[in-house]
């Protein structure tokens, strides 16, 4: 029914039969004050990474976009809900009334973490770019608010990783080889939207949910050999 009313697949057995180890999200939102730019220039929202973690690419400093590797037993759609509130807001509220999807929101394998595959899901966030957004994940990262692709680039225009973290530019070639971001961009102004929280595991408390999820053993320390 989804799908018939929307034009929304939810995906799910697609998703589920993943091997990969993990997601990158990219969160979309649109500055008023820009009008048409939205459509090439929206904002994404941005994080500054606290904690090195080389088996992810992770450096202390760098800017990056959400990400969140998958659990040992647990679904990409996990990996979903525990990026988001992980990394983006621990707000019940916003999740529900404040996050959705488009029929493009979700991509296979297109994302190389340090040798691993990762999945691409893109959100849309409807609401006031000024309220403000906390990540659950205080110890990993920090809020760093919303910034277009371009100035990201102007940021790090040699791709150092000590300075934006490898997927985000891996994102931005995606949108200039495959316009997927703008693909995103259109179908939200063609109010093909559904909310993201009809995609997640159901979340009661998204604070008991992160820290739950955080007991659990990522599949890159199965694949590592970690204990």
């Amino acid at each position: 029914m989804l799908e018939r009313a929307t034009g929304i697949r939810d995906n799910g057995l697609e998703i589920e039969r993943t091997s990969n180890v993990g997601l990158a999200i990219v969160i979309i939102a649109f500055d008023p004050s820009r009008n048409g730019e939205n459509i090439t220039q929206p904002k994404l929202w941005t994080n500054i990474e606290k904690k090195s973690k080389p088996a992810t690419g992770r450096i202390a400093g760098q800017i990056s976009l959400p990400g969140e590797s998958r659990k040992i037993g647990k679904s990409m759609k996990d990996a979903l809900a525990g990026g988001i509130v992980g990394e983006f807001t621990g707000s019940k509220h916003l999740i529900e009334n404040n996050l959705f999807v488009t029929p493009s929101w979700f991509i296979r394998s297109k994302i190389h973490v340090e040798g691993n595959l990762f999945d691409l899901a893109f959100l849309v966030f409807r609401g006031s770019l000024s309220q403000e957004i906390n990540p659950l994940d205080a110890n990993e990262v920090e809020p760093h608010g919303w910034m277009t692709g371009e100035e990201i680039q102007e940021k790090d225009p040699q791709k150092d990783p000590r300075i934006v973290r490898s997927f985000v530019h891996q994102v931005l070639d995606l949108q200039r080889s495959e316009k997927s971001i703008t693909k995103v961009v259109l179908e939200c102004e063609r109010g093909l939207l559904v909310p993201v929280s009809s995609m997640l595991p159901e979340i009661q408390s998204p604070k008991q949910f992160f820290e739950t999820r955080e007991k659990a053993r990522d599949i890159l320390d199965l694949r590592n050999g970690s204990q």
